[in-house]
């Protein structure tokens, strides 16, 4: 036995003949005369090393929290008391027991829980991880972080309650200062602290949302039998079987909802929609790449999400201890007993889930269709509803918070936003909830076809599966400007990837809850602003760094004239004075002087005969010349709604869908610069406009173009005079595109070739090297028509008369000669060498050619008509 003492000088018995556990900080032993009661003592060396630990506990006992039992057992085995040895110094605590006797990893871990938890269903598990959350949620709301998430920690009661251990390594604060958690383990620790521990020595401040991740974590362990979240097989990285925990986890990648096909999730985890929607929601918020992690869902979360699952929980017909989600229509958990197949499995969950869930709305529950997704934008998945062709929209988990999606949606549904723009927006029509109508989660939106983005058109020319034609982008780009006549009328700017695409060509903006609210309230949404912004944008900065400079100027002048002032008032001062102060200044910097010590740097007794030479100019004495200001244009303000913004949006999105590539991606004297950079100097990077500018090389030129798409996409992006700007109208440019659509051939050779009339040759067939800019232009000087090509046809046509010319006059000599002197005429005239010449100087390979393929095609067109008989 050992006698400590309490605070008050109470003396207590502790049986220090076996400790209950021991560690680097200290051992665990029962209180003599209650062993429900412990006493922690730390060793000499945990004292040294934490030199605030004394006051911490203080502070815990000072602080403890409502909840430390409940119906008789110990929940949080939080200091009550703080102990001292003989000598009054500080040495440990005392506290409840947690008489709990299996850890969480015995629930987890497959190997431990066969023999501690041989019965447990999943059912049990579920009420373990509500548990767990219930705890968490206790102490956040107790202003205590844990801080060390890690499931020695806690243990798990007979009947599923949770008991907490460890909590000295807990951060709690005081009303003087703040106690840091100074440990962590790797495997439940989010990836910011880790990295702000390798930046810096200094403790990290840690936050509920810190813990929330590791809480994320166990349960989904908890959930998925023992399986990390971040666990998984990586091709080519870690071998196809590695352990990637620690990769994936400093990576952030989530293996059950990641666009990298080479990370897939281990064989013996369950498919991830083995959770229902909602979970699979709160898991992807938890652990997907993000920079807001404010949006970790919280242990509150976790404890209503969970609760539905459990309250609406099925049981197995076959098996009395297989319970599962309600989203299933046979047992997942039977099918996952006969295969560990990761792949099998994966496919068949998707046979036997339930097709439809229930969620709550502003006006009645719905039924959505949740087994296949309807369609994909950018911050939202479309499914449909039962029994009826409108679509139920859930945003993404991590959008919601990010963009204020739900404050936004509310708003649009209030106002009843765009409505007047139906064929092309599609306005909400109500709200849908969380399980609790505590969150907004979406909106239901009118019924409309499958839609495709249309930034993919530049990547593979596909919609959908179907592969598109050049006819096809002139066709979408048409759609595109009746759209936007809509938009200026009601000064809205949308960007590329707000456009959709349907299977007839239609375009839609299926994002409104991205767009301006009517009040407001929201401005719409830019993901790509610096690529739609015209030159007024930068004529604005211009003048307004201009003006900033006039006003420093302005200051700086004040300055002077207040500095001025302030010398002769001081002036006037000093004549004041009487002549007693004035003397004793005048001794006082005397003396001063003095006491400075004087160093001076004197010329060598040697002098050098040395001279800089001057110029001529130097001899002349020049005035200095007034630095010349340039004025730039007044552009006080910039609207992006504009009628001309909206119209060099439009420019833009049009040469990107015809031309694949920005109008102002290109390079200037050789180097790469940003769009900012030709906008700003409203350099028109096209058909050598400006000297050194180029468009890049992926692009396709303009001159491959009709001329009139030329002139009006030129009108559209090079401004002549800034202070009148008039930019092609949606109307105009409508008309140009249904010109280019009635005047397109289609290529003979490839069906999936468009071209322009004013083209007598493919340009996409002929040219070798799209990317080979003067291929491209020579090929056009040749094959397009107008003043170049009739020159070449003109010389064509003279080549042949020449040559007829030539042939008869071969005739009349060979009727006027007989054959014997014609061979020695032929002879003495070098007949054959000229023939050559003249076979080189006239084309004459190219005109036999021609008279061939003229024949081939006569004959292919007769076997047409006549089939050949």
């Amino acid at each position: 036995m050992r006698k400590y003492y309490l605070e008050d000088g109470s003396k207590i018995l502790v049986d220090d003949s076996k400790p209950i556990g021991s560690g680097g900080e200290g051992s665990v032993f029962k209180l003599a005369k209650n062993p429900n009661i412990l006493v922690k003592v730390y060793n000499d060396r945990a004292l040294m090393r934490m030199p605030d630990i004394e006051p911490k506990i203080k502070a815990m006992v000072s602080k403890k929290p409502a909840l430390l039992e409940y119906n008789g057992l110990t929940i949080i085995a939080w200091p009550s008391y703080v102990i001292y040895d003989e000598q009054k110094k500080f040495v440990g605590y005392l506290m409840r027991r947690v008489q709990a006797k299996n850890q969480l990893s015995h629930v987890i871990t497959p190997g431990l829980q066969a023999k501690k938890f041989p019965n447990i269903t999943w059912y049990d598990r579920l009420v373990i991880a509500i548990n767990l959350a219930k705890v968490m949620s206790f102490l956040h709301k107790n202003d205590t972080v844990i801080g060390d998430i890690n499931t020695s920690d806690f243990f798990v009661y007979p009947a599923f309650e949770i008991g907490v251990v460890d909590t000295d390594s807990f951060q709690v604060s005081s009303e003087q200062r703040l106690f840091h958690c100074k440990v962590f383990t790797p495997d439940y620790t989010p990836p910011e602290v880790i990295e702000a521990k390798k930046r810096t020595t200094q403790e990290v401040k840690r936050i509920p949302n810190h813990d929330n991740y590791g809480l994320a974590i166990l349960i989904f362990q908890i959930l998925m039998m023992g399986v990390h979240p971040f666990s998984a097989r990586i091709k080519g990285i870690l071998g196809f079987d590695g352990n990637a925990i620690n990769y994936n986890m400093e990576n952030e990648i989530f293996p059950y909802f990641t666009k990298n096909s080479n990370i897939i999730p281990p064989k013996n985890a369950m498919p991830f929609s083995f959770f229902p929607k909602h979970l699979q929601d709160l898991f992807i918020r938890a652990f997907e790449k993000n920079t807001n992690v404010i949006n970790r869902p919280t242990a509150d979360e976790w404890v209503n999400g969970l609760r539905k699952v459990k309250d609406n929980i099925k049981k197995c017909k076959r098996h009395k201890a297989h319970y599962y989600p309600n989203h299933f229509q046979k047992c997942p958990i039977c099918a996952k007993e006969q295969t560990k197949d990761y792949d099998y499995l994966l496919e068949h969950f998707k046979t036997i889930s339930k097709k439809y869930v229930k969620y709550e709305t502003s006006d009645k529950p719905i039924i959505v269709d949740e087994n296949h997704s309807y369609d994909e934008t950018l911050v939202s998945k479309s499914y449909t509803l039962k029994n009826s062709k409108k679509l139920a929209i859930f945003f993404h988990p991590k959008m919601i918070e990010k963009y204020h999606l739900d404050q936004r949606i509310e708003v649009h549904v209030a106002l009843k936003s765009y409505q007047k723009m139906k064929q092309y927006f599609l306005p909400p029509e109500d709200i849908i909830y969380d399980s609790g109508k505590t969150r907004v989660i979406g909106y239901v939106s009118p019924a409309r076809e499958p839609l495709y983005k249309l930034q993919n058109f530049f990547k593979n020319n596909r919609l959908g599966k179907l592969k598109i034609t050049e006819k096809t982008k002139w066709i979408v780009a048409r759609n595109i400007a009746s759209m936007f006549s809509v938009l200026e009328k009601y000064e809205t700017h949308i960007e590329i990837n707000q456009i959709f695409v349907d299977k007839n060509l239609n375009v839609f903006v299926p994002d409104v809850v991205l767009m301006g609210t009517p009040d407001q309230k929201f401005k719409s949404m830019s993901f790509q602003k610096e690529e739609y912004l015209p030159q007024e944008y930068y004529l604005m900065l211009k003048y307004q760094a201009y003006q900033r400079e006039i006003q420093a100027q302005i200051d700086l002048e004040k300055e002077k004239e207040r500095k001025r002032l302030e010398a002769i008032r001081q002036k006037d001062l000093d004549l004041i004075k009487s002549p007693f102060e004035k003397e004793k200044e005048k001794k006082q910097k005397a003396l001063e002087e003095k006491e400075a010590k004087v160093i001076e740097l004197k010329p060598e007794k040697e002098v050098i005969d040395f001279e800089f030479e001057k110029s001529h100019d130097a001899l002349i004495e020049k005035e200095p010349e007034e630095e010349k200001v340039e004025v730039p244009l007044k552009f006080e303000s910039f609207d992006i709604n504009s009628k001309q913004s909206i119209r060099f949006t439009l420019a833009v999105i049009i040469f990107m869908i015809l031309n694949d590539e920005h109008p102002f991606r290109g390079t200037y004297k050789l180097a790469h610069k940003n769009i900012s950079f030709f906008v700003e100097n409203n350099y028109f990077i096209h058909k050598g406009f400006v000297p050194g500018a180029e468009i890049i090389e992926r692009s396709k030129l303009i001159e491959t173009f009709p001329n009139y798409y030329q002139k009006t996409l030129k009108n559209a992006l090079y401004l002549k005079d800034p202070l009148k700007i008039h930019r092609p109208s949606p109307s105009e440019w409508h008309g140009v595109l249904s010109k280019m659509i009635f005047e397109s051939k289609k290529c003979d050779t490839n069906e999936y070739h468009f071209y322009h009339q004013s083209m007598t040759k493919c340009p996409h067939c002929y040219t070798k090297e799209p990317k080979d800019h003067e291929q491209v232009r020579r090929f056009v000087r040749e094959n397009k028509r107008g003043i170049i090509h009739h020159m070449i046809f003109a010389n064509k046509i003279l080549n042949y008369s020449t040559l007829a010319g030539i042939l008869l006059g071969v005739l009349y000599v060979v009727n006027r000669y007989s054959f014997s002197n014609l061979d020695q005429m032929l002879s003495d005239i070098n007949f054959l060498d000229k023939i050559e010449t003249l076979k080189n100087f006239i084309r004459y390979d190219d005109i036999i050619g021609f008279f061939r393929n003229l024949f081939n095609g006569l004959k292919n067109l007769y076997d047409s008509i006549f089939g050949g008989a």
